[in-house]
């Protein structure tokens, strides 16, 4: 089915309660009873972005400083510069600035995962060129060891949290998915090397505390990754040039397929879409359904479980002209 992003809302259900993995006590997407390949409509409106806080000339050169110190491990190697490029905008905006001030701020008395090294990290394993698959969560884990920058992934050495368990359950019962057995880990680097864009709406967190790093400015950086990835494939706005890539002018215009698991997922993706894709949104599959936590996997009009999404996903891909994904997280590629 069909839809538009900006149809007018249907009765909602009462909000399922989903776990602390990604969306903390979130409500899940309520829809149709099928998951949904959508095409968002364009408009000139969008959500109204969280106040920032305002930097005053003499703290300037510091927070220039504490932003520098949060791009130490900014993916930007001699193979790789297209996210620095793409981004360069908000990497050197005020905001950019004071969210590096605050997060810097945070570590000097608190713990905050993820490492810095691991803070970026959706963005290092899956380079711009390369992305075909989006999929936004939400916080990263906030409990030790957990977080490793790549949503809803966790180390080899880390329990599989309850959220990626039905991950893996759902992949297990999709007969169109190679995958036969659940994984004795939550590692999924695998999938990022594919081109699978891991992205959380947030990108740090205070230990122990869900959304602590919220509405402070991390949104608006991961809203301009995936600005980037809608612009890459709009030749009349993208933001980066044709020679930091090794792909061809016909693989820059297939579009990708947006996996978006839950209301804040499906919002947050679909209004950069509606404002950037300049008329070209019909280039992007969106395959929505609810969030696979324990409370929300099955308890939506849209539920995750049965809902298919990855192999739907494989078939937009192949669609597009890109190579399916091989949903495992063991083997060689």
């Amino acid at each position: 089915m069909i839809t538009s992003f900006f149809a007018p809302k249907k009765k909602r259900a009462r909000p399922a309660e989903e776990d602390s993995d990604n969306i903390h006590k979130r409500a899940s997407t309520t829809s149709t009873s099928t998951p949904s390949i959508t095409t968002p409509s364009p408009s000139s409106s969008s959500s109204a972005a969280a106040p920032s806080a305002i930097i005053s000339p003499s703290a300037s050169a510091e927070s220039r400083s504490k932003a520098s110190a949060l791009l130490r491990h900014f993916p930007d190697s001699n193979h790789d510069v297209s996210w620095r490029r793409a981004l360069k905008a908000t990497l050197e905006s005020k905001k950019f600035e004071a969210l590096a001030h605050f997060v810097e701020k945070e570590r000097a008395t608190k713990t905050v995962y993820p490492p810095p090294e691991l803070v970026f990290s959706a963005l290092a394993r899956t380079p711009l060129h390369k992305v075909k698959v989006v999929i936004v969560g939400q916080d990263p884990y906030h409990q030790p060891n957990q977080s490793h920058g790549l949503s809803f992934s966790v180390p080899r050495s880390i329990p599989i949290p309850p959220s990626l368990r039905n991950i893996y359950k759902e992949l297990l019962s999709d007969p169109l998915v190679d995958f036969n057995s659940i994984p004795t880990h939550g590692n999924l680097e695998r999938w990022a090397s594919q081109g699978v864009l891991l992205l959380n709406n947030v990108l740090t967190v205070r230990k122990g505390e869900p959304a602590t790093h919220s509405k402070r400015g991390w949104e608006e950086f991961t809203d301009a990754v995936i600005r980037a990835v809608v612009e890459r494939h709009d030749d009349k706005t993208t933001t980066v040039q044709s020679q930091d890539f090794d792909d061809t002018q016909e693989e820059r215009g297939r579009g990708v397929v947006f996996l978006l698991w839950g209301k804040p997922a499906s919002v947050k993706a679909q209004t950069v879409l509606a404002k950037y894709a300049r008329g070209k949104s019909q280039q992007h599959a969106i395959i929505t359904c609810s969030h696979p936590s324990p409370l929300g996997a099955t308890k939506t009009d849209k539920p995750f479980m049965q809902s298919k999404c990855f192999s739907r996903a494989n078939e937009e891909l192949t669609k597009r002209g890109w190579a399916p994904v091989d949903w495992r997280v063991d083997g060689d590629l």
